[in-house]
């Protein structure tokens, strides 16, 4: 399946986070659990894309703490390669 024609912009990721309300909750720098509740994905899932691989280069790993970096996230999924859906938890 072809990517999608439409990219979206780092200013336009950045302007998705510039309420006071969603800086708050999500800073540029974010943990699992608030990668989970930005992205709505159970922690399993979060495991299992970075497991994948789907989120490489997106993420550093200080001993058993994952810290994402948000903008970098949500231009993978938005941006990146479509992902196969046949083992999706």
């Amino acid at each position: 399946m072809p990517r999608n024609s439409i990219q979206l912009k780092p200013s336009e990721i950045k302007a998705a986070f510039d309420a006071a309300e969603m800086r708050r909750l999500f800073g540029p720098i974010l943990d699992v659990s608030a990668m989970m509740l930005l992205l709505r994905l159970s922690r399993r899932t979060l495991y299992f894309w970075i497991a994948q691989g789907r989120l490489d280069g997106t993420f550093r790993k200080r001993g058993k703490h994952h810290f994402f970096w948000r903008d970098r996230v949500i231009d993978r999924i938005f941006n990146g390669q479509n992902w196969e859906t046949k083992n999706e938890i």
